[in-house]
């Protein structure tokens, strides 16, 4: 039975996010389950299958024995019921490298409610590494901010998913407007830089607002799909998709100007981002890859565990 939380304790507010409220979040991991049991092509000992036969821990099959076969693997009772020399077979349990791709850059640096999407973004990025390594997977990240990349790799430990806490408050922390600056980093440098560490089997989480992820992430995307599962989760903030009706003032941090009831003007936006969000969902639709969308003016937990949730993948397991 899982020990009563209130999420409105887990839920982070405001525009800068906190180690301990991060760390809090570990609270749920038992409640999340990143994906359901399935093949696996990596390399290392842990709870998932793979197509490779060896010592392990669940028995597949006894079959003849044949020359190079460990003798220590001989079913005796077999061997002496048949007279023929049989010998069992094992499916290896292996582990999966989980890496958070986190997009920090500028953009990211917005909220008109609750919290701003890169405290939103740190919180799933948060929620998601705790869950992995509850589920004894290795966790790494990638915190991609306009400066460039940092790099936390996979490792099945605590100080893996602390290592990746701190440096994503760090990053965000850093942030102080949501204007790109005019030599920040695409979205596409962080998957060709996803494509450098991921290794075969890994599964792929990438938080963003995917304001950029667009036919210049096509080819990165594909080349990291088809040796790796990437699920995309895009963060928006209601704002940046219609406009309010009331007159606002609105600034780039440099001049402001004021925006009045001008209806073309928020028919015109609105369909833009229409557009945007609508072409990110074909290019994921077109590889077939999964798209979660998140609200930043809501808790994310709710959210999470609505996807994540046990009882929502066990539904859709027993469903299948």
């Amino acid at each position: 039975m899982y020990k009563a939380i209130n999420h409105d304790e887990l839920n982070l507010r405001g525009a800068y996010p906190e180690v301990a409220p991060l760390v809090r979040l570990r609270h749920i991991a038992q409640q999340l389950r990143l994906f359901r049991p399935r093949l696996n092509r990596s390399d290392q000992a842990g709870n998932l299958l793979t197509r490779y036969r060896g010592r392990g821990m669940n028995f597949e099959e006894v079959r003849y024995y044949q020359p190079g076969d460990d003798v220590r693997s001989i079913d005796w009772r077999v061997t002496a019921r048949t007279g023929k020399t049989h010998t069992k077979l094992f499916q290896e349990e292996r582990e999966r490298p989980v890496v958070i791709l986190l997009d920090l850059r500028a953009p990211m640096f917005f909220g008109s409610h609750n919290a701003f999407k890169s405290v939103a973004a740190c919180s799933i990025a948060s929620a998601l590494s705790w869950a992995g390594l509850q589920h004894g997977d290795r966790i790494g990240a990638l915190l991609f901010s306009d400066a460039g990349v940092e790099t936390v790799r996979p490792r099945r430990s605590h100080h893996a998913v602390l290592a990746t806490i701190h440096g994503m408050v760090e990053t965000a922390t850093a942030l102080n407007t949501p204007i790109a600056a005019d030599d920040s980093q695409p979205l596409s440098a962080l998957l060709e830089e996803a494509r450098r560490i991921a290794r075969p089997g890994s599964a792929l989480f990438l938080i963003s607002d995917c304001h950029d992820l667009d036919e210049s992430c096509e080819q990165a995307l594909y080349l990291l799909t088809r040796h790796a599962d990437l699920q995309v989760l895009r963060i928006t903030d209601p704002l940046e998709q219609q406009l309010p009706e009331a007159a606002l003032t609105i600034s780039d941090g440099k001049q402001r100007t004021f925006l009045g009831k001008n209806s073309a003007l928020r028919r015109v936006f609105a369909r833009h981002q229409k557009k945007v969000r609508e072409q990110t969902t074909q290019l994921c639709r077109r590889l077939r890859l999964p798209l979660v969308d998140f609200d930043n003016t809501q808790p994310v937990v709710p959210k999470l565990l609505s996807v994540y949730g046990d009882r929502q993948l066990a539904s859709a397991g027993g469903a299948k």
